[in-house]
């Protein structure tokens, strides 16, 4: 969640096509929870599209939970048959993606401008960072880093994007040393 690459077009497409059968229903949900949590869109029943770029982490994550034998994974480039952005659209839900980051910098927008005007003491800049974070740590989840050309002008996850990193830069030593204050007392 702190280090994010965005895709661009050139990277292409992973395609992970599984199927499991009924008898281990719990490794589909298993499965579905994976690659959920790496950012895959449902391209179709049993065919889910990611970033390129995400072919090492795939194949990591699956390997360790055991999910592997499952799947077949495929680099791919997206060659004919529809505009990709609406495809991108359909694949991923871009409207509530959006939301979810405008609320985010909503929120802490002000966060950012008032750690402007003067130095947090360790214990508000931990009261500000947690929350922060965790509103945030979910929204790398939800959004693999997809190419900007292909998503709606004006995305709001770039500018979520940066106000995160300054916000993350400015809290976390702050917040660090007052909970380390705290543990050591």
């Amino acid at each position: 969640i702190f280090d994010r690459r965005r895709a661009t077009v050139d990277d292409g497409w992973l395609l992970v096509v599984f199927s499991v059968p009924e008898s281990e229903r719990e490794k589909r949900h298993s499965l579905r929870s994976a690659l959920t949590t790496l950012g895959f869109g449902t391209a179709a029943p049993g065919v889910w599209v990611a970033p390129g770029n995400l072919e090492r982490e795939t194949r990591d994550m699956l390997d360790k939970r055991g999910l592997s034998s499952y799947v077949d994974i495929f680099q791919s480039q997206h060659v004919a048959f529809g505009d990709l952005r609406s495809k991108v659209r359909s694949w991923w839900n871009l409207d509530e993606l959006s939301a979810l980051y405008g609320d985010f910098v909503q929120r802490y927008r002000s966060v950012a401008a008032s750690f402007e005007r003067g130095s947090a003491t360790p214990a508000v800049a931990f009261e500000q960072y947690v929350p922060m974070l965790t509103q945030w740590r979910r929204l790398p989840y939800l959004d693999p880093g997809l190419p900007l050309t292909l998503l709606p002008q004006g995305w709001t996850g770039v500018t979520a994007e940066e106000l995160f990193a300054e916000l993350n830069r400015r809290l976390s030593g702050p917040a660090r040393e007052h909970a380390l204050s705290v543990i050591h007392r």
